[in-house]
C-alpha cells in the first residue's frame, strides 16, 4: 500500500472519537519507539518501502 492509498484508507476507516486519546498515545508512543528503532538499526529487511509506510503512518498518529 502507498503512502496516500493509506492515508485515504486511514481516513476512511479510522474513527479517534472510537479510540480513546489515552489508548491513541500509548499506540504513538510505542511506534514512535519502534520507528526510531528500524530507523537506528537499519536491518537489512528494512525496505525504503517499509519506512514511507512506516513514515505515513507517524503522520497519521501524529494528527491532532
Amino acid at each position: 500500500m502507498s503512502e496516500p492509498e493509506f492515508d485515504e484508507w486511514s481516513r476512511r476507516h479510522r474513527k479517534k472519537s472510537e479510540i480513546s486519546q489515552m489508548q491513541l498515545s500509548f499506540v504513538a508512543e510505542v511506534f514512535l519507539e519502534l520507528f526510531k528503532l528500524l530507523e537506528q538499526y537499519a536491518p537489512g529487511w528494512y525496505t525504503e518501502e517499509q519506512h514511507n509506510r512506516a513514515v505515513a503512518a507517524l503522520r497519521v498518529l501524529q494528527e491532532p
